[in-house]
């Protein structure tokens, strides 16, 4: 775990952390808290084999070589080509390449990014309300989004959870995105759907409204204790407390 403040021009702090579930037989989860070049990243391999893992480190590793930036345009731009290029890398291994989801929060001056492929999550919690700013690339909520099936009737389905978009998945990668003015007071959760499997929006947004982001994670970690955890669960926390 590593806490770390960013003074200028938003003042905020974020804590990561990583949890193999109790079926796994390796986590393949990975996660990036780099505050100094205002990039958090959740990546969660897909397919359930060693070369998920492998995909969604990758994924992580190379966004470290991401520059600064001038503004928010040119930082999702940045980040959003490294994407573009472990897509192709993984495409480019022998076999069924590997793949992995991936969610960014992005932030420059006053201003913030989501960008995202697959299922894992980012949500805000502002002036008490939570918002849940990502949408899932499942073949849950493609039937949904097709309308073919209500909400209800989707979540009934047994392979909803099938993953229809991610890092490697396809030659060509499809991300999605949102922009939004940042608050003083915003609190954000990136997450791998091992959380948000396990704990309903209710749940995480009352841990997300404890004082910093360290003790927020660290509650929600509490609150894992004692349950079954099917699958790997990755978090990373970010709190805003004021701008300039």
């Amino acid at each position: 775990m590593a806490e770390s403040p960013h003074v200028f021009p938003v003042t905020l702090a974020s804590w990561g952390w990583t949890l193999q579930g109790n079926v796994r037989s390796e986590n393949q989860d990975s996660f990036l808290n780099w505050p100094e070049r205002m990039l958090w990243v959740v990546a969660d391999g897909v397919g359930g084999g060693a070369q998920g893992g492998a995909a969604g480190r990758l994924v992580t590793r190379m966004l470290l070589d991401a520059p600064h930036a001038a503004s928010l345009e040119e930082h999702t731009d940045n980040v959003g080509a490294i994407l573009r290029q472990a897509n192709k890398k993984l495409r480019g291994r022998n076999g069924q390449p590997p793949a992995s989801t991936v969610v960014a929060l992005l932030m420059h001056g006053g201003e913030a990014a989501c960008l995202w492929a697959g299922d894992s999550r980012c949500y805000l919690l502002r002036d008490g309300v939570l918002y849940q700013c990502t949408r899932e690339h499942t073949l849950r909520q493609e039937k949904i989004d097709n309308g073919e099936l209500t909400a209800p009737e989707a979540r009934r389905m047994v392979r909803g959870n099938i993953i229809t978009n991610a890092v490697g998945a396809r030659d060509t990668l499809r991300l999605d995105e949102v922009r939004f003015s940042l608050r003083g007071g915003d609190k954000f959760l990136l997450c791998s759907d091992g959380l948000s499997n396990l704990m309903p929006p209710e749940a995480l947004a009352a841990r997300l409204g404890r004082d910093t982001a360290r003790q927020a994670a660290e509650d929600i970690a509490d609150a894992l204790v004692g349950m079954e955890q099917p699958d790997n669960i990755t978090l990373v926390a970010v709190f805003v407390s004021s701008l300039r």
